[in-house]
């Protein structure tokens, strides 16, 4: 990127930030008023995390504060479904069609922290989410692959932890299921489509330990799931980040 190009999106960002003005994405309004509609809050509710400077996409991270119906955070991205993934070449045009973007959307405790931070030290332990998300959703585009459900991604070859305060260290991504949360919302959770009928599927991003990953690489994403959240997924509370919990396979025969 050339410097005159980074003194643009510097100062295309810094007003964005000043005017709380969001990135013009190709899909974002319809991003928003889906996320809205499915979780039931007004829009201007949510806050957005503007990227300063962009290459390939423009992600943004949209957080909508917890509430007494909503006890989470709900963080999404817009701008990664922007440009179609790369499928497999053996895929078929309605496969490509409806698989090839895609925006990933995690759900975080009510205790979480996104402002008041003394250090940088603190804001790592709770800003590697916003990081994470990011790097995932830009990930396809600079890799010439995709995301799709029950994919994985290793962060580092070291598996290093994203903050000193937990193990995570990697992600896999959830495509709900019709059948989850009882059926109530459909394939709403699953993906929507754009007014210009391109669909856009809607990834739980889901953070990993190492030994997580390396069990999803040898029995598969199938068998994680069942470790993860049994059968089916039927609260979002499910669904929430705990960076404490433990290891699905720790202490147990792989």
């Amino acid at each position: 990127m050339s410097f005159l190009s980074k003194l643009y999106y510097t100062a295309a960002g810094a007003v964005k930030r000043l005017t709380g003005r969001v990135a013009p994405t190709l899909y974002m309004e319809e991003i928003e008023k889906h996320f809205a509609d499915v979780f039931e809050y007004k829009l201007d509710e949510a806050r957005v995390f503007h990227e300063l400077m962009s290459d390939f996409v423009h992600i943004d991270v949209h957080i909508v504060p917890p509430c007494e119906k909503r006890p989470f955070y709900l963080l999404f991205t817009t701008g990664m479904s922007d440009l179609p993934m790369s499928l497999p070449e053996d895929c078929s045009w309605d496969d490509k069609k409806i698989n090839e973007r895609a925006e990933l959307y995690c759900l975080l405790p009510p205790d979480w922290k996104f402002d008041g931070f003394g250090d940088n030290r603190e804001a790592l332990r709770y800003m590697w989410i916003i990081t994470a998300l990011k790097q995932a959703a830009r990930y396809p585009h600079q890799c010439q692959s995709c995301l799709g459900s029950m994919h994985s991604l290793q962060f580092t070859e070291e598996n290093t932890p994203f903050a000193d305060n937990t193990g995570f260290c990697s992600a896999v991504f959830l495509h709900s299921d019709s059948n989850d949360f009882g059926g109530k919302y459909g394939d709403r959770l699953n993906y929507f489509r754009t007014e210009d009928g391109a669909y856009i599927n809607l990834l739980c991003f889901i953070p990993m330990y190492e030994d997580e990953m390396n069990f999803k690489i040898e029995k598969g994403g199938s068998e994680l799931f069942l470790r993860l959240f049994g059968e089916t997924v039927t609260d979002f509370s499910q669904l929430i980040i705990d960076i404490n919990r433990e290891s699905v396979c720790m202490n147990k025969c792989i």
